[in-house]
């Protein structure tokens, strides 16, 4: 019974029908982001949305910076259910990235908001 088991759940994994956009809400919380990033065997890509003079002052730790409005020019992810979580100083730019990478055809983004909650403290203590 438990082969069965695995077996359905790959055979549902390899057709497509879990999608991973079951995984991320459209916004995540702090105490969620934190978590997510602590698990190594997470496949999740954190964007930095904001400018190069931002991220140079500090980001979040494994982010990878691709201002707002370069997005929709440079971004290449070639698969479009990998989780992503974007980013920014307060969480109009992240949101803007967010809708993007949606219109994009990317199904599993959420959106953190601002690194300034971060920067705070309110993450991983």
């Amino acid at each position: 019974m438990k082969r069965i088991a695995t077996t359905t759940i790959l055979l549902i994994l390899a057709l497509g029908l879990a999608t991973a956009a079951e995984r991320l809400p459209p916004r995540i919380g702090e105490k969620a982001l934190a978590e997510l990033l602590a698990d190594k065997d997470s496949k999740v890509l954190l964007l930095d949305v904001r400018t190069s003079e931002e991220y140079a002052e500090g980001h979040i730790p494994g982010a990878v910076l691709l201002p707002y409005d370069e997005l929709a020019a440079k971004f290449k992810e070639p698969d479009k259910g990998r989780p992503i979580v974007v980013y920014c100083r307060t969480g109009r730019r992240s949101a803007i990235a967010a809708d993007t990478l949606r219109d994009m055809g990317y199904v599993n983004v959420s959106d953190f908001g601002g690194y300034s909650n971060w920067k705070r403290g309110l993450v991983g203590k």
